[in-house]
């Protein structure tokens, strides 16, 4: 295997090991600073698992590898609904109890026709990026005014996601070390994208597709991990905010400071996928927040379908 798309590949596992080390270690500070942990935890659990891409499509776009960038957008959000999802429920089904959920499925799917919209035109530019940007404060708004409503148990099961025995000086030490790590994978993967194509004879589009993948490795070990306690509001949380924020507010982010590309095609064709698998989340909306393993094998295998596919078409 060539050193560039080994490098590469070390680079999509820094940017996934800096973004755990970084969210776990702010956490744990803004817990310090008196925030409850409910508030915390639900935002690590939601944008947490964005930080990887977004670090990932800023430095693609600022390396003038916009098409990269996108393809790790869409491909983001295909991992968040069939591989977290899909491999956390294969582990133990779930049931979730958070009202919240009854808005922000809703959105995602809003979310996901937005960005299909505004990027008909195979771009997204900054004024496009704009829309996100103020849909994605507004959800966030509508979540979290929804949020302080939910029960004492959903509370405790968000805010148990906040690693309290951290010392601070840890917690420091992990936020150095994340960054330290996303700064030195943006570095890698971008010096290395243009050979890691030639070599794996794929388009840029395509290996941003596929390398959505391995970055949202801890966002699958931690719903995993939550599947087997019981803790469902966990799970579902850590599939649906990602997708929500991953399309509103990082893609709003990364499109202001350059404009967004889609390979031909790709309106038709991968972006459509992604909003297919957006409207699975229909289905436990529908059936009270469960989510069974026949589900969970379903999008796991629509999953794995869709990266066969974009590995191997011409």
């Amino acid at each position: 295997m060539s050193e560039f798309v080994v490098l590469f590949a070390v680079g999509l596992l820094l940017l996934a090991v800096g973004s755990t080390a970084l969210v776990l270690g702010a956490a744990r500070l803004d817990r310090a600073t008196g925030r409850s942990a409910f508030a915390v935890g639900l935002v690590a659990v939601g944008f947490g698992p964005c930080v990887a891409g977004l670090a990932f499509d800023l430095a693609a776009v600022l390396h003038k590898l916009p098409r990269l960038a996108m393809g790790n957008v869409i491909g983001g959000n295909i991992a968040s609904i069939g591989l977290v999802l899909g491999a956390a429920v294969l582990v133990r089904p779930i049931t979730g109890t958070a009202k919240l959920f009854a808005t922000a499925i809703p959105l995602v799917i809003v979310a996901a026709l937005l960005f299909w919209f505004l990027a008909r035109d195979n771009k997204v530019e900054r004024i496009e990026a704009g829309v996100l940007l103020v849909a994605g404060l507004g959800a966030l708004a509508l979540l979290i005014h929804k949020a302080r409503q939910e029960s004492e148990p959903v509370k405790a099961e968000f805010a148990a996601w906040v690693p309290n025995r951290l010392s601070m000086w840890t917690a420091g030490g992990l936020v150095l070390a994340g960054l330290g790590a996303l700064i030195g994978g943006a570095v890698l993967v971008t010096t290395n994208a243009n050979e890691t194509v030639r070599r794996l004879s794929l388009d840029s589009h395509r290996l941003g597709l596929v390398s959505a993948g391995v970055m949202a490795l801890p966002a699958l070990v931690a719903a995993v991990c939550a599947a087997r306690r019981g803790r469902s509001n966990l799970v579902l949380g850590l599939a649906v905010g990602p997708a929500l924020f991953n399309l509103l507010l990082v893609v709003g982010t990364v499109a202001m400071v350059r404009p967004l590309l889609v390979i031909e095609g790709a309106i038709l064709n991968e972006v459509p996928a992604m909003a297919l698998f957006t409207l699975l989340l229909v289905t436990p909306l529908a059936n009270g927040l469960r989510v069974s393993r026949g589900e969970g094998a379903i999008l796991l295998v629509a999953c794995a379908g869709f990266v066969a596919w974009q590995v191997t078409k011409k």
